[in-house]
């Protein structure tokens, strides 16, 4: 009597260990990670292989679970993914914390400007977007607080009525609290303004920034989860009776930059 009750119990301990060695597996972590990286940006793992160079291609079934992926994994294909989603390569093989490149421009305006020249030059006929995320929906001023982040997104596809984006950070754990990176976001700004790229602002959660900025979150995830947009080149070129001290003082600190940031 007693063992008919103890072996189920054991048998389900088995179980239970197998499974965590399952989910432990690296080569199953990548799969997931790849997945969940198609999923996040809108493409469902059975859309995957639509996607697929022909030198790439495998079954739609391959790309219905974790499980099967991970048997047909192969460096080639993960730098495919890498590249498609502009993801850091380390990020899918559990190696690195952040989930996108980052641009570092901060108070080297001209680092912004070369990069997104070469962006263009190198897809002249993608969309761009620059889009910078706040916590309040309040108009930025001396008494803003908070994340302040800004992203710069390529729209490279479509699959189905599904734009496909990719997405890089170029901010860094800036605040708005700190001057200096409203000002560098000015400068940002008046960058993307000659460039003829397209600036939106939004609004999301703290928690959520946080975790954009500590590489927890996908941007497309963010974007998702936040709303109230705004115009961040009001900071550059502000309607008449929106002008204020504190952005004049501001814009002549970014000017004075970019004149001589020559990079």
């Amino acid at each position: 009597m007693l063992s008919a009750v103890i072996k189920p119990m054991l048998d389900l301990c088995r179980d239970g260990i197998a499974a965590w060695k399952k989910r432990r597996n690296p080569a199953r972590a990548q799969a997931q990670r790849l997945l969940d990286a198609f999923a996040a940006h809108g493409v469902a793992g059975v859309q995957i292989p639509r996607l697929l160079p022909e030198a790439l291609a495998l079954p739609n079934a391959v790309f219905a679970d974790p499980d099967e992926l991970r048997t047909k994994l192969t460096p080639r294909l993960l730098d495919w993914a890498a590249d498609t989603f502009a993801l850091r390569r380390g990020w899918l093989d559990g190696v690195d914390s952040e989930r996108h490149h980052r641009v570092q421009g901060y108070k080297q305006p001209s680092v912004y400007r070369d990069w997104l020249l070469r962006r263009q030059e190198r897809f002249p006929d993608v969309d761009r977007i620059v889009h910078v995320f706040v916590t309040s929906k309040e108009p930025l001023g001396p008494q803003s607080t908070g994340s302040l982040c800004v992203t710069y997104g390529e729209r490279f596809d479509a699959l189905d009525t599904q734009e496909l984006s990719r997405y890089w950070l170029l901010s860094d754990h800036w605040r708005l609290d700190h001057p200096p990176c409203t000002v560098n976001l000015m400068a940002l700004c008046a960058i993307a303004a000659d460039l003829g790229i397209m600036v939106i602002g939004h609004v999301a959660t703290q928690e959520a920034l946080t975790r954009l900025d500590d590489g927890q979150l996908f941007v497309p995830t963010l974007l998702a989860r936040s709303g109230h947009r705004w115009f961040p080149a009001d900071l550059i070129d502000p309607p008449p009776g929106y002008d204020s001290e504190w952005r004049q003082a501001l814009w002549e600190d970014t000017q004075e930059m970019l004149r001589t940031d020559r990079g």
